[in-house]
Formats: structure tokens, sequence, C-alpha cells
């Protein structure tokens, strides 16, 4: 029953705010966030550099730093990403990436949360010397 409430309660606040006002502010971030990345030197995004045909994440490598490593340092930075093949083991291997970070925006996420998120980034190829 609980369940079904904290749904109920879920949809309710969605509903507030609206799917299309949701939308527009996880796009706006899912931009910001790409043209940010697409700056750092050595930094391959993976997938469409443009908000079409994206959702709210966005996947990248770090020319030979480890994704586990990137994960590992921005964690310690208090950022939260994720790494690994993201039950798409077939599609990395395609695409020739050993793994990936991944980074998810969506209506909780601020413009300065990407900024440290891309600051992070960069403090890990320092850190690794790249």
């Amino acid at each position: 029953m609980a369940q079904a409430v904290g749904l109920g309660a879920a949809l309710t606040y969605l509903t507030s705010i609206g799917m299309e006002n949701i939308h527009r502010h996880e796009e706006k971030l899912t931009s910001y966030l790409l043209q940010g990345l697409s700056s750092i030197n050595g930094l391959r995004i993976i997938g469409p550099t443009t908000t079409e045909l994206r959702g709210g994440t966005v996947s990248f490598t770090i020319g030979d730093i480890h994704p586990h490593d990137v994960g590992q340092f921005l964690d310690n930075q208090g950022i939260a990403v994720r790494t690994g093949h993201h039950c798409a083991w077939p599609l990395t291997r395609k695409l020739g990436v050993a793994a990936t970070t991944r980074a998810s925006v969506y209506l909780y996420n601020t413009t300065e949360d990407l900024d440290a998120l891309i600051e992070g980034v960069q403090g890990a190829q320092k850190y690794f010397g790249r």
C-alpha cells in the first residue's frame, strides 16, 4: 500500500511541475553538459553531441584513463556518475571502448552541479597525468 501512496504523490508532484517543463529543463542541462564536456581535450562523447535523439545521459571516455578510475576520482569529490558497460556490452565492444563514464541529469540538477562535474573531469585528467 505504501508504494501506491508514494507513486501517487510522485505523480502529483511531477504533474504540478509539468512534464514539458521537466523535459525543457533536462534538455537545457544536457546541452550545457555536452558543451562543457566537448571543451575538454582528450574527452570523447559517446553518441550524439546535440540534444536531438539524446535523453538526459551522457557517456564519455577520457583518453586511456579507465572509466572506473574516473568514477572513483569523481566519487571522492562528491560527484555521482556510473561507469562500466551500462548493460550495453555488445555496443561498447562495437564502439571499441572498454567501458564509459556516464553522467545523468534530471529535474533536481543545476548548472552548478554540471560545472562541478566538468571541473572534476578536468581534475581527473590532471590527477592521472593526462
